[in-house]
């Protein structure tokens, strides 16, 4: 500990804090002589004085005693300085997460304050999504070998996590380079169809799918993504009947009627609407998906009000 270095820190926090050594005396309970020797080095604050000292500046005790110590306006400025140099570190993140909710349900933050907290938020959805990136591509490649179900979720899983950070060019050269690779599994047609729709290039989706379909006609995953990239291309008959060949192949694929379900409302087709509604709301009660109805029963009341 560097004892010659708390006078020099104790005067560097009180005019970062831009107040005399009289206020920094009243709030301590000592005079000001006292904080002016202090400061001058020519004596140190008794030891049950240096928690108090602390507790005011919102600082740690070690601080004082840091040489070149940089002044914060409080503790959660340090607390976000201390987790920036590392994102690992899920104390330090909620404790500082504390000290800016405290600053800001009493009316203090300041819009510094406010661009601090936003900062640390932002480092830390960095932190998760660099960890969410890690478990994705472990799970994925663990998978490598049986290629299962579970992979191919985590596959499509994966498209959707790059196209919401905008890695679009990355997802369509991964999942091309797979299909290269394999060209004789329809899910990596279907994996780079999800790459290029999450890119918005509807026809090149709708290209890659319809080659998938070409040597695999019944499979349910490309009968999908056709569905879906047709409908953005506007050719909704086309559309239509993907998805009620891919519910034909496959009765659990739901997501079909649902697709089916939003085109009729967006479309203004009423009865047809509500036709697939209450196949969804069956299909869903049979299977005991009763928290799935609400939104079909709140459509359904919509349509009923309206007819």
């Amino acid at each position: 500990m560097n004892i010659g270095s708390i006078g020099q820190n104790i005067r560097k926090l009180r005019e970062e804090r831009s107040i005399t050594q009289q206020q920094l005396a009243d709030a301590l309970g000592v005079s000001f002589q006292a904080v002016s020797k202090w400061e001058c080095g020519t004596t140190v604050p008794d030891i049950g004085m240096l928690p108090l000292i602390a507790e005011y500046f919102d600082i740690a005790i070690d601080d004082l005693f840091k040489a070149g110590m940089t002044a914060y306006r409080h503790k959660a400025q340090r607390l976000l300085v201390q987790y920036e140099s590392d994102i690992r570190q899920s104390e330090i993140f909620e404790l500082a997460d504390r000290e800016y909710v405290k600053l800001i349900s009493e009316n203090k933050a300041t819009s510094a304050d406010l661009g601090q907290y936003a900062y640390l938020n932002d480092l830390r959805a960095q932190y998760y999504l660099q960890l969410a990136e890690t478990c994705y591509v472990r799970a994925i490649e663990e998978g490598e070998t049986q290629k299962d179900e579970t992979f191919y979720k985590n596959q499509r899983q994966y498209v959707r996590f790059l196209a919401r950070q905008g890695r679009h060019q990355e997802n369509i050269e991964r999942h091309t380079a797979l299909l290269e690779q394999e060209p004789d599994n329809p899910m990596n047609y279907s994996s780079l169809a999800a790459a290029y729709q999450s890119a918005g290039d509807y026809e090149k989706a709708a290209e890659v799918a319809g080659k998938g379909l070409s040597a695999f006609p019944n499979d349910v995953m490309l009968l999908i993504s056709a569905g879906d990239s047709y409908k953005q291309l506007g050719k909704f008959d086309q559309a239509i009947a993907c998805w009620n060949k891919a519910f034909e192949a496959d009765p659990e694929a739901i997501d079909t009627r649902y697709s089916l379900a939003f085109y009729y409302l967006e479309s203004g087709q009423r009865s047809k609407a509500k036709e697939v509604l209450l196949q969804i709301k069956e299909w869903n009660h049979q299977r005991g998906y009763y928290m799935e109805n609400k939104w079909v029963n709140a459509e359904l009341k919509k349509l009923e009000d309206i007819d």
